[in-house]
């Protein structure tokens, strides 16, 4: 949304128009409503939200912050509270719920309906990450014996409260899961066929207590708009919808963001991360400082090093001079072999056991990268070493450093899968620091052993 339309609703607030404010804002679809709202201040975000009908600012609440949803939690009344959670979907209530605090969370959960509180409780249930903290029980559902005609009617009478009906779902009398159906197959289908003859018996579920990064993988993989979940026995809980998971890909995206640049972040709280204008210093201190305090102390390493060839660097004073360049190069070396491993393994195109076949593949893309890498810095080598022995130690180390490196960023990501940790955490400052000490000892070793 433009400059001037938020400076408008900002007038319209201190004019206290709130009759033209209601008329101008109620014109905005949901996400501008939001993106308006996220860059006013905490007041004047209550008080356009007051002005919304209150299945909008359900809406409107949902596509907020933690942070945000938080504040405005704090400052409605207890009846103001219930009415935006009721208006919730059952997915966007759990969401909510796992990233408050127990006592909030507590304080909520005590002025909703007893019957609502069941399902969130029922889906809170379900271990975290599992595809059941991302499913909603609102589908629409057929039985097999149907006519279309009776289908197509029963999609009128519930469709409206449905999170999608692009996709609706066949079910036996044990309400088991047999079969779903596009929308537009019933739509074209005569009346007299019954809902099994238009079913193709192609389908793709998946259980409720799996991982949320298989249910995104097979809406990659089918090109999916809805994903029914089904419990171990067959038996139709609920489905997911494309939203939901593209929620749930930023929010890996982010994380996966964060350890790679090695930013110490709850996985409850990633938003601020995207919202930096909003959190406090203490927040963003305390989220860099761990990683960046861990790594000053591999750094000391580095210095050790430095240290132990004194009487080398003494008598060759230009070798300083090579430094930086040798390990900063053995530092984006590994970084780029890190990150390709690191995508590759998220996205399943290899697996943990082809560790050893990309290790040799990388050492061979390695030497060619450190040959040419060595050839490119002979030159400063003898220019600035004034000496081919000189010249002889940057080059090897050159093409040493370039190796190491490639296969620490190959190795790395692989440790950590077998950690049972995330790939990503084998983060570009690490790989760096780890380049610099070994970097370090392998360029002042070759040169004591070829100077002396």
């Amino acid at each position: 949304m433009s400059t001037i339309d938020k400076n408008k609703i900002i007038d319209l607030i201190e004019q206290k128009d709130w009759k033209k404010l209601k008329k101008q804002i109620s014109s905005y679809p949901v996400p501008d409503l939001a993106e308006i709202l996220n860059n006013l201040n905490d007041e004047n975000q209550l008080i356009i939200l007051r002005l919304l009908p209150i299945e909008v600012q359900a809406d409107v609440f949902t596509e907020f912050d933690i942070t945000d949803q938080k504040y405005i939690l704090h400052s409605l009344s207890k009846s103001h509270i219930k009415n935006i959670i009721d208006e919730l979907d059952p997915d966007d209530k759990t969401e909510l719920f796992e990233t408050l605090s127990p006592k909030l969370t507590q304080y909520i959960l005590n002025l909703i309906e007893p019957h609502e509180r069941e399902k969130v409780l029922e889906f809170l249930g379900y271990p975290e990450n599992s595809v059941g903290r991302l499913m909603t029980p609102e589908y629409i559902a057929l039985k097999i014996y149907w006519s279309i005609e009776k289908a197509i009617q029963h999609i009128r009478e519930w469709g409206k409260d449905a999170e999608t009906i692009d996709m609706v779902y066949v079910v036996d009398e044990n309400w088991k899961l047999l079969n779903d159906i596009p929308i537009r197959r019933i739509i074209l289908a005569d009346k007299e066929q019954t809902v099994k003859d238009i079913m193709d018996n192609h389908l793709i579920s998946i259980n409720v207590n799996e991982d949320q990064e298989k249910a995104i993988k097979l809406f990659r993989k089918y090109n999916l708009v809805a994903l029914p979940v089904t419990d171990s026995e067959n038996n139709f809980l609920g489905i997911i919808t494309v939203d939901d998971i593209l929620d749930v890909l930023q929010e890996e995206n982010t994380e996966d963001i964060t350890k790679m640049s090695a930013v110490e972040v709850d996985e409850k709280d990633l938003g601020f991360i995207t919202d930096l204008k909003k959190v406090s210093i203490i927040k963003i201190f305390k989220s860099r400082i761990t990683w960046l305090f861990a790594l000053l102390l591999m750094d000391l390493i580095t210095g050790g090093i430095i240290q132990g060839f004194e009487s080398t660097i003494a008598k060759y004073v230009v070798l300083v001079t090579f430094l930086p360049v040798l390990v900063d190069t053995a530092g984006n070396a590994g970084s780029q072999s890190a990150t390709l491993v690191i995508r590759a393994l998220a996205l399943e195109t290899i697996k943990r056991k082809d560790w050893f076949y990309l290790l040799e593949k990388e050492l061979l893309v390695a030497s060619l990268l450190g040959i040419v890498m060595g050839a490119g810095v002979s030159v400063m080598g003898i220019v600035r070493g004034k000496s081919w022995l000189i010249a002889e130690v940057v080059v090897i180390t050159m093409i040493a450093n370039v190796i190491i490196g490639s296969l620490i960023g190959v190795l790395l990501p692989f440790i950590f899968s077998y950690l049972k940790k995330d790939p990503a955490t084998a983060s570009t400052p690490l790989i760096t620091t780890l380049a610099d000490i070994i970097g370090t000892g392998i360029f002042l070793s070759i040169a004591y052993l070829i100077l002396g």
